[in-house]
């Protein structure tokens, strides 16, 4: 992906970065030069989530299956992810990861899927991803990176803060035990997959602002220590403030939010865009004159709210000028008027952490490395930990959720998104109750509903977030759906005890248990039931065959009903399948048989007993008299 963004970084550099290093040139140049600041420099490793709740498959083989397949590109060469982890490596900074990023690499890495589309979720309705090498490249150069660093975890998904406090409900607080219960297990994860010890309870509220309902909220999920970009935080100023007390209390570290505003203004160059031709000086120099002298900070949205002074073209002239011969053309290169300007917004800072945007490009971390190493050369700068940047904290306090910025709450998550996703946890309750063991639908359905929670979802539109939430509300539905009885339409007995044959559809990729089958009859005395309640498993991705016993005792038809309950609490599961019975107790053919069988054994009792006459009638004493006494012979016995 070649990118030349030099005439663009210049641009860049000269009109946004130059606005915001007025101020910072003078207070540099009367800062003692022997004098090294100290501040906490953070890394972050975030993204938008991608990984559904859906898995292709069980146990070690099974395949996550992600919504699409951007994070490949940004995990490959060149992407976006690559060159920030490349960045920081072997750079004494403060890793700030998502769990969750960590853990949907992971997944890609072992080989995953791609949803064909938004309107299925059945899991087969997929395709093999592409990017399970450039996962693994990058999991292999972010283990690298963070070997012996200080590494600290977000909240599940980066979970957003603001949203989860500002509507406070039933919803919320199972929303908020879900992420905190996420905490454990991805710590273990993580740490087993980058190799390394890593530390929890730091919070990244939007845009670095809280308030006391934020404070709270964090509180609840373990955090800490608290980025802040000094919005709702008294008293205001450079040093870490205790916010709250005791073991409940959060130390928040304030930030420079001009140098994050201005880091995010630095875009990694599209490489299908024709590049720029490299910016005159008399160019350059028209952008930065046009500024006032007043030193001016940059609007959390990244616009310039003052101006700035002509100085601004000479801090350009007092470092190297950026050339077409200095200027890089491999990707994310910034040129040198780029890095100088980074440079002087790091050597101003006087807080004790230094906080790129969450999505910070490539370009810009690039520049951020080289003003890092910039400072550590000249000694003007000394990295530490955060843990260290929270030393001699003052006692203050978080503001009133009035005063929380309306341009950061017309971002947050609705009520009824909030909503949408605590409906989740009803049908993954529902689906538990047949699971033979439902730990891992459990924790899969758990992740991504805190997806839905993410802060990411602020930089883009509702309906994106609305669509990757309904793909777990579909997987449930889906699930319970395909786990069924299978219809049958009439049935024929033809005896008086007999079974009939009703069948599960298990459509689940695991085994179940913990449910009943129950059939009735609609007309006892013509049909019984004798197995009208059977307990039922059935092996994952097959069916079950239960065989009800049975009893016929006339002609005729009857209804048979079958339905499926759960053991746990005795309700129905799914839709009742109703099926008619025919019963023929005794065959058409079978009276014929027996009735012939009757008319023959009289006419040959009648014929025995006219020959037996014939005999008596036919002897030498001539024929008995009705008064004869009886034959001394005896009475003529029936033959067996």
């Amino acid at each position: 992906m070649a990118r030349n963004g030099a005439a663009r970084a210049w641009v860049v550099s000269a009109m946004v970065l130059g606005a915001s290093t007025t101020g910072v040139q003078a207070h540099a140049a009367d800062d003692d030069a022997g004098a090294a600041g100290h501040a906490a420099v953070v890394w972050p490793v975030t993204a938008t989530p991608h990984m559904t709740a859906a898995a292709l498959g069980s146990g070690p083989d099974a395949k996550a299956v992600f919504d699409d397949d951007e994070l490949a590109d940004l995990f490959a060469d060149g992407g976006r992810l690559r060159t920030v982890v490349e960045a920081g490596k072997g750079r004494e900074v403060s890793w700030v990861v998502d769990p969750d990023l960590v853990i949907a690499a992971q997944a890609m890495a072992s080989g995953y899927r791609v949803a064909d589309s938004t309107e299925s979720s059945n899991p087969q309705d997929s395709t093999q991803g592409t990017g399970q090498g450039a996962a693994k490249a990058w999991l292999s150069e972010l283990k690298d990176a963070v070997s012996g660093r200080d590494v600290w975890l977000l909240p599940y998904a980066d979970t957003d803060l603001a949203s989860l406090a500002h509507h406070p409900s039933a919803d919320t607080d199972d929303l908020t035990e879900v992420v905190s219960n996420l905490a454990d297990n991805a710590k273990k994860e993580v740490d087993s997959v980058l190799g390394t010890g890593t530390r929890t309870g730091l919070g990244w509220p939007a845009d670095g602002a809280v308030d006391t309902q934020i404070t709270g909220l964090a509180e609840k999920l373990g955090v800490t220590r608290m980025l802040t970009s000094g919005q709702g935080v008294s008293p205001a100023g450079a040093s870490p403030v205790t916010l709250g007390s005791g073991d409940d209390a959060i130390t928040a570290l304030p930030y420079d939010g001009d140098l994050t505003t201005a880091l995010a203004r630095i875009k990694d160059v599209d490489p299908s865009s024709s590049a720029s031709p490299s910016a005159s000086p008399s160019a350059s120099a028209s952008a930065s004159s046009s500024a006032s002298a007043s030193a001016p900070s940059l609007s959390p949205e990244g616009s310039p709210s003052g101006s700035a002074s002509g100085s601004a073209s000479g801090s350009a002239s007092a470092s190297p000028s950026p050339s077409a011969s200095e200027s890089s053309d491999a990707p994310d290169t910034p040129d040198a008027a780029t890095v100088t300007r980074v440079t002087a917004l790091l050597k101003a800072n006087t807080r004790p952490v230094l906080v790129p945007p969450r999505t910070l490009s490539g370009t810009a971390a690039n520049a951020l490395a080289a003003a890092i190493d910039s400072g550590t050369d000249d000694g003007w700068l000394d990295l530490e930990g955060i843990r260290t940047a929270d030393n001699d904290p003052v006692t203050g306090r978080a503001g009133s959720p009035s005063a929380y910025p309306s341009r950061l709450r017309n971002s947050e998550l609705t009520p009824d998104q909030l909503t949408s996703v605590a409906g989740n946890l009803d049908g993954l309750a529902t689906l538990s109750k047949v699971l033979a063991d439902p730990k891992v639908t459990t924790a899969s359905v758990h992740a991504a509903m805190a997806r839905a929670l993410s802060t990411a979802w602020r930089a883009l539109e509702d309906a994106d977030q609305e669509t990757f939430q309904q793909r777990t509300t579909d997987f449930l539905s889906t699930s319970v759906k395909s786990l069924r009885l299978v219809p049958k339409t009439v049935v024929t007995l033809t005896s008086g005890d007999a079974t009939i044959p009703v069948t599960v559809d298990n459509g689940l990729q695991q085994p179940v248990s913990g449910l009943e089958l129950r059939v009735a009859s609609s007309d006892a005395e013509r049909l019984r039931i004798n197995d009208g309640e059977l307990s039922l498993e059935a092996a994952g991705s097959a069916s079950h065959t239960s065989q009800i016993g049975v009893t016929a005792k006339a002609n005729g038809k009857a209804q048979v009903t079958a339905r499926l309950y759960t053991t746990s609490d005795g309700k129905p599961w799914g839709d009742p399948m109703t099926f008619e019975v025919d019963v023929t107790s005794v065959s058409s053919g079978s009276i014929a048989v027996v009735a012939a069988g009757v008319v023959l054994i009289v006419l040959a009792a009648a014929f025995r007993m006219r020959n037996v006459r014939k005999r008596r009638g036919g002897g030498p004493s001539g024929p008995a008299s009705p008064e004869s006494p009886t034959s001394s012979e005896g009475p003529e016995s029936p033959q067996a």
